[in-house]
């Protein structure tokens, strides 16, 4: 087959796959954005254009489409592996916080439950790694959150990262492992969760410490105290409320940081994951309308929309405007976030393959080559 030599520069990051397969793979991400939607029988209408080739039947494009997801799992897995490694070459700079969190829907019979690992870059939430749980409803296990982990850290160098979570990721076992990985931790926890070890290590009851934080005159007043577990010395912070609410008037925290401040504050930040899922479903490439039932192939769609999300911060970023929303009792916020400005400029440019290529061509010629936290 003759080679391609547009395609061809994208061979470095996929030794193992042909050119046709890699030419694919862009064909998909391109039509990912300018249709904004994972359904095929949306994207099809687009190849036309996008190929810049109006005579093949429509048929055609829907079988191309569907070639390409019937790859075999260890080649999907393997061509997953090659995405990331890809699209995360184009950071550079360092990260502090990682967020965990799961976001869950249902196509038909099937049930979608992406446990998602993601970093915080500029302020945005970013997807790095992914499982797809495959259960209905309810939470991720701690064994479920150790196997992510385990297998993100074999590629990502994720120690001395701080990790935000809410409620559901609580569990001494895991809390263990990730002090045993060195990733410091700021997670939400129930009312009940660890009260009698915090009593038991504090020498008074748990009840004395809400006590202290409802006489907090200031709702960011807190309190903060360090307590034994298990051989690990944790902190558990509580806060008031500051949506004064009457069922819940107290929030509580623990985390292995020592600093009240520096826990509260770092928390705020996990509010970006949910900002991510909104922007990769119903906000922007509508994730939830792909129509897969096999978990390898919505694993790659994802990697898909992933490269697509991040291909539209990485325009946001290069030609953001600050224009911002002002409120009375809240923080202001951008008007238009960097994704929807990335995604306005990125469509624009996009209109054929041979452009996308361009674009991308572009990115990875100015690209740091990947100081962030990849691991070779």
């Amino acid at each position: 087959m003759k080679s391609n030599p547009v395609v061809c520069q994208f061979s470095e990051y996929f030794l193992d796959f042909r050119e046709s397969l890699i030419e694919n793979l862009l064909l998909v991400c391109n039509a990912i954005i300018i249709s904004r939607s994972t359904n095929l029988s949306v994207m099809k209408d687009y190849l036309p254009q996008l190929l810049e080739n109006e005579q093949t039947v429509s048929c055609s494009h829907y079988k191309r489409l569907i070639r390409f997801f019937n790859i075999s799992d260890s080649a999907n897995s393997q061509l997953i592996d090659c995405i990331l490694g890809m699209i995360y070459k184009t950071f550079s700079g360092s990260v502090k916080y990682l967020i965990l969190d799961g976001t869950q829907w249902k196509r038909g019979k099937k049930c979608v439950h992406l446990l998602t690992l993601c970093i915080v870059y500029h302020g945005i939430a970013i997807p790095i790694y992914w499982h797809q749980l495959n259960k209905k409803g309810g939470h991720s296990s701690e064994e479920d959150r150790q196997k992510l982990f385990t297998e993100a850290c074999e590629r990502y160098q994720l120690s001395g990262k701080i990790l935000l979570a809410d409620r559901e990721f609580i569990g001494e076992k895991w809390l263990s492992f990730l002090v045993n990985k060195k990733i410091d931790f700021i997670i939400r926890m129930s009312r009940t969760c660890y009260k009698k070890p915090i009593s038991e290590s504090l020498g008074f009851v748990y009840s004395k410490l809400e006590k202290m934080a409802l006489k907090a005159k200031k709702t960011k007043k807190s309190i903060i105290k360090q307590f034994q577990m298990k051989g690990n010395t944790y902190s558990v912070v509580i806060v008031k409320n500051d949506k004064d609410d009457p069922s819940e008037p107290l929030v509580y925290f623990i985390s292995t940081l020592q600093n009240k401040t520096e826990i509260l504050d770092g928390y705020r930040i996990r509010w970006q994951i949910e900002i991510c899922f909104k922007h990769l479903k119903t906000n922007g490439f509508h994730l939830e309308d792909l129509n897969f039932s096999k978990d390898s192939k919505i694993c790659l769609m994802v990697a898909l929309v992933v490269m697509a999300y991040v291909l539209s911060i990485q325009h946001g970023l290069e030609n953001k405007v600050e224009k911002k929303k002002i409120y009375k009792n809240k923080p202001s916020r951008l008007a238009v976030s960097y994704f929807r400005q990335g995604l306005s400029i990125i469509k624009a440019k996009i209109w054929s393959l041979k452009r996308f290529i361009g674009v991308l061509n572009d990115i990875f010629q100015n690209a740091d080559q990947g100081k962030l936290l990849y691991v070779q």
